[in-house]
């Protein structure tokens, strides 16, 4: 495709000529003043790649005047930083799909309603301020014998549309991540555990890969509420959320299931890791000061029990040992770590 205006040997610029020849076939349904009165944007191109028509739509979208551009090949300039085919120029070419995807990747498509039309939607930085999502259609102009003597492509700014889409993909996300999380905490709620614990359960089983559960318990939690009251309680959950925050991975599953009660799904994480991680925890908790609303500043435990998981068990069979794994803990003297295996009960 070229790019500069055809010349004649003293210098002269064609291409003026080369649109009229091109395109005077089709002059009966293709007038210009129809064309530049029209509110859609739109270019046509001739049979040699020149600007024949540059409406008024399309100067204001682009700040582009049709004196500047009818009559080059400088269509490309309303909307890339250098020279390259726009979608008219593809077609114009008798473009294939792989021809159109060197340039537009997944964006375009081939129309369903014009035989020889592409279709397309792409962002363009330099159009507008911040840029502007724009929807363009090219299709082939032929004359009556049916040959292309040009290409026509309009376009649709379509970026409010793209933002409201943006906008509303955000709330959504919002409220699901809402919908799952514990909100005194901002770890995941008792719904997600157990739907992540059937999921991971399935996911072991089918890949062999070792999967561990943490049950966390807060130690004499009833005597702190007792004591201090339930609000300055949250104090002591929220305080044990943080650590287990900076103490997990992003692979991990962190989640607050019941009052005091808190799980920890460990993908790809055999019973030793997580015992190690199990103590870490118990440590950190153990020397994290729990600043009360108060200002009164205690210090709080946890007792933990862990099961690893058995390829093909019931999800309830793998939570029950780490939950049996609290219990030894508390008759151990909390602040410590049971694991629960398969065969040998505590």
């Amino acid at each position: 495709m070229r790019m500069d205006p055809p010349l004649d040997k003293s210098g002269e610029d064609l291409s003026g000529q080369h649109a009229t020849a091109c395109l005077q076939p089709t002059a009966d349904f293709m007038l210009a003043e129809g064309i530049d009165g029209c509110p859609i944007p739109m270019f046509v191109l001739d049979c040699n790649h020149v600007v024949a028509h540059w409406n008024r739509a399309l100067a204001a979208l682009s700040g582009l005047p049709p004196e500047r551009q009818i009559g080059t090949h400088r269509q490309w300039e309303a909307f890339y930083p250098s020279a390259r085919p726009t979608l008219a120029d593809l077609v114009l070419d008798g473009a294939l799909e792989d021809k159109v995807d060197q340039f537009y990747q997944e964006k375009s498509r081939r129309s369903a309603l014009m035989p020889g039309a592409f279709e397309a939607e792409d962002f363009f930085p330099s159009i507008g301020d911040g840029g502007r999502w724009l929807f363009f259609t090219a299709a082939p102009l032929r004359d009556a014998s049916g040959e292309v003597v040009g290409v026509i492509e309009t376009l649709q700014d379509v970026t409010e549309q793209k933002r409201a889409e943006q906008a509303l993909r955000e709330n959504e996300a919002r409220y699901r991540m809402l919908s799952i999380t514990d909100e005194l905490t901002g770890l995941f709620n008792a719904r997600h555990f157990f739907a992540r614990l059937a999921a991971e359960c399935e996911r072991a089983t089918r890949y062999a890969q070792p999967l561990s559960m943490l049950l966390l318990d807060a130690d004499n939690f009833k005597q702190v509420n007792d004591t201090y009251g339930h609000l300055e309680g949250d104090c002591v959950l929220q305080t044990l959320a943080r650590v287990i925050m900076d103490s997990t991975r992003g692979a991990d599953g962190s989640f607050r299931y019941g009052g005091e009660e808190f799980a920890l799904l460990l993908p790809g994480t055999g019973q030793d890791e997580a015992e190690r991680l199990a103590r870490r925890l118990c440590s950190a908790f153990a020397d994290t000061a729990v600043v009360l609303s108060s200002g009164i500043v205690i210090h709080c435990t946890i007792s933990i029990g862990i099961s690893q998981f058995q390829p093909g068990e019931k999800p309830a069979a793998f939570m029950h040992r780490a939950d049996q794994g609290i219990y030894e803990a508390k008759n151990r003297g909390r602040n410590c770590v049971v694991a629960v295996s398969a065969d040998a009960q505590p």
